[in-house]
């Protein structure tokens, strides 16, 4: 059937969320080393701790993801009391960090642009906070060919439930088969939007990458460059979904 809109991740589907974090922690570290005289590998040991607890506590949230939370923790384990100070202090470096590093993949606005020519609807579909990702679509440069945006902060859950790509199709006004879904990860974003018939299509950069066992995480496409999605396209356009998949 012919696709009306496709559906995309954000972090490491339309970017390098890996590299920038990275380089984002390494700003954060800067600031409470300053402060605590922290070595790199305790400072990330203390952040991986801190987020740990709060994924464990918040899980199914889209406050399980609030960086403030992880700093605010980090403070309380080392300060024994909070800082408002420095915890918005290193929040704040954190993501004027990542947002002043952030570059599109390579293809990804040419991909965008030939959607918009084709009448293709292009929606956002991704954990975390509303302001966040918006502050990141506006930082890429993609405000004016996105059509949707659902956050788990707005759908009150996170991929891989079904509700965030039921959210997205009602907005859109499209049918599960009218729709692709795009996403790096086989657990959030292939599972969560197989569950709701919608043709899912995995990106894999890394060659070295596991791809899922499990049939309710396999794709129906799998691509190693965005342009390749074009390809796709054209496939879902000739052929039954049921007679791709697998």
């Amino acid at each position: 059937m012919e696709k009306k809109a496709i559906l995309f991740d954000l972090d490491n589907t339309l970017y390098n969320y890996d590299l920038v974090h990275e380089k984002a922690l390494k700003e954060v570290h800067r600031i409470l080393n300053r402060r605590l005289n922290i070595g790199l590998k305790e400072f990330l040991r203390l952040y991986g701790i801190s987020k740990t607890e709060i994924h464990r506590e918040l899980s199914g949230t889209a406050s399980s993801h609030n960086r403030i939370l992880y700093f605010q923790r980090m403070i309380e384990k080392t300060e024994k009391t909070v800082e408002p100070g420095i915890i918005l202090k290193m929040y704040n470096a954190y993501w004027d960090s990542l947002l002043k590093n952030m570059r599109l993949y390579k293809g990804v606005l040419s991909l965008f642009k030939e959607l918009k020519r084709r009448n293709i609807k292009i929606g956002i579909v991704s954990n975390l906070t509303t302001h966040i990702q918006l502050r990141k679509l506006h930082k890429l440069g993609l405000s004016e060919y996105i059509d949707i945006l659902v956050t788990s902060e707005e759908a009150g859950r996170e991929k891989p439930h079904p509700s965030m790509f039921l959210f997205a199709l009602n907005k859109l006004r499209v049918l599960p088969s009218e729709v692709l879904a795009v996403g790096d990860d086989p657990k959030t974003d292939i599972e969560g939007a197989n569950a709701v018939g919608i043709d899912t299509v995995l990106l894999v950069k890394n060659v070295q990458a596991k791809l899922p066992k499990e049939d309710y995480r396999k794709p129906d496409f799998i691509i190693k460059d965005i342009s390749e999605l074009s390809d796709v396209l054209e496939k879902t356009q000739k052929f039954p979904a049921s007679l791709q998949r697998g």
